[in-house]
């Protein structure tokens, strides 16, 4: 993969730098759009302060890539807003901004970049969804909507694009050992799901790189329309 230009939403940090790290391994031209500034700057990544629930800041954003990296040939949606809360308790807000980081900024991104992959005749769009949808936990009603919402997105969009050389595929992560996940997450869930997994250890955000790197490589160009489990087992679907 020589030349190609990807935008990673939520690329600053967590699973999202982790797949900006591998696309960079791959020859791969990195772009993170992301809300908050990397902790740790990659080399070569340009960061590109963006809140993807914008449509105009995605659309300027999408323009200044263009403009300074070329045309966008690979789009990575990692960026998410997650809040756990029974759904009896959840505010209006907190559905709305759910939706709109989710769902609403998988489309601003695609309106964006897939005009310039069609004319290309080439593309690849990977959205990262949630094992959760099939493994579905409590308090997160919301969430797993927003993140069924993006599967639903990817089958029928998989369908109108494929004629046009692009492929469009999930990749759904279970529980995986982000900063954030271990700072917010008692050990003792981690210990629970690692004995649900048929691999039996946390998954870590490399994990979910690797399988984001095949989908939008050469090797993956007959495969569209379909969720890549990365969960070390624990759905079985």
């Amino acid at each position: 993969m020589n030349a190609r230009t990807a935008i990673v939403s939520g690329g600053a940090r967590g699973i999202g730098d982790a797949i900006a790290q591998r696309l960079q391994a791959h020859g791969v031209d990195v772009v993170s759009l992301d809300i908050a500034e990397p902790p740790v700057p990659r080399e070569g990544v340009l960061y590109v302060s963006c809140d993807i629930a914008d449509p105009g800041a995605v659309s300027s954003a999408v323009e200044r890539v263009a403009a300074e990296r070329g045309a966008v040939s690979v789009l990575v949606h990692c960026a998410a807003f997650q809040r756990t809360a029974p759904f009896v308790e959840l505010q209006p807000a907190d559905w709305a901004r759910t939706f709109r980081v989710n769902v609403d900024g998988a489309f601003h991104l695609l309106q964006a970049t897939v005009p310039g992959m069609r004319a290309a005749g080439w593309g690849r769009i990977v959205l990262i969804t949630s094992s959760t949808y099939f493994t579905p936990p409590a308090g997160m009603s919301h969430y797993i909507a927003s993140k069924g919402a993006l599967t639903g997105l990817v089958r029928g969009l998989s369908m109108e694009l494929g004629a046009d050389g692009i492929t469009v595929n999930a990749v759904a992560p279970g529980l995986t050992g982000t900063d954030n996940a271990i700072r917010d997450i008692p050990e003792s869930h981690f210990a629970l799901v690692r004995g649900r997994q048929a691999i039996p250890r946390t998954g870590e955000p490399d994990d979910i790189a690797a399988a984001v790197g095949f989908l939008v490589s050469d090797d993956a160009s007959f495969i569209s329309g379909q969720t890549v489990l990365v969960d070390g087992g624990e759905s079985r679907v």
